[in-house]
C-alpha cells in the first residue's frame, strides 16, 4: 500500500470509542457499535436539557416509544449526538472533554459536507 492509499484510509479524528474517516464514521462501543457512511450525518454537542427536549425522527425510529420516555438528565451534563439516516448515537461528554467533543463534532460535520460534494 502506497502513501496515498494509506492516507486515504487513515483516521481523520477520534473521540473515545469513535473514529472518523474521510468517508465514514465508526463506533466501537459495545452498545452502539457500527460503521456508517457520512452522507446525511450530523454531529452536535448539546446540554442534557436541550437534548431531552427534542426527539428526532431518527431517534424515534431507532427507539420507538421509548425515545419519549427516556430518562432525562440534568445538572450541567453535555452529550455528543451523531445522527445519520440509519443510526443515532449519543455519548455523555465528561465536563473536561467538552472542547474535544465539540472539535470532533465539527470535524464530522465538515467531513459529511465534503462527502456530499464528492458524490
Amino acid at each position: 500500500m502506497g502513501l496515498k492509499e494509506w492516507a486515504a484510509k487513515a483516521p481523520v479524528a477520534t473521540y473515545g470509542m469513535l473514529t472518523l474517516y474521510k468517508d465514514k464514521v465508526r463506533c466501537l462501543d459495545s452498545k452502539q457499535k457500527g460503521e456508517y457512511p457520512l452522507v446525511g450525518v450530523t454531529a452536535v454537542v448539546e446540554s442534557g436539557e436541550a437534548l431531552s427536549q427534542r426527539v428526532t425522527l431518527t431517534r424515534f425510529a431507532a427507539f420507538g416509544l421509548l425515545s419519549l420516555a427516556m430518562k432525562k438528565k440534568s445538572g450541567g451534563s453535555s452529550f455528543l449526538l451523531i445522527e445519520g439516516p440509519e443510526f443515532a448515537w449519543t455519548f455523555e461528554v465528561k465536563r473536561g472533554d467538552q472542547a474535544k467533543a465539540q472539535a470532533f463534532a465539527a470535524k464530522v460535520r465538515s467531513a459529511a459536507k465534503e462527502s456530499i460534494t464528492a458524490e
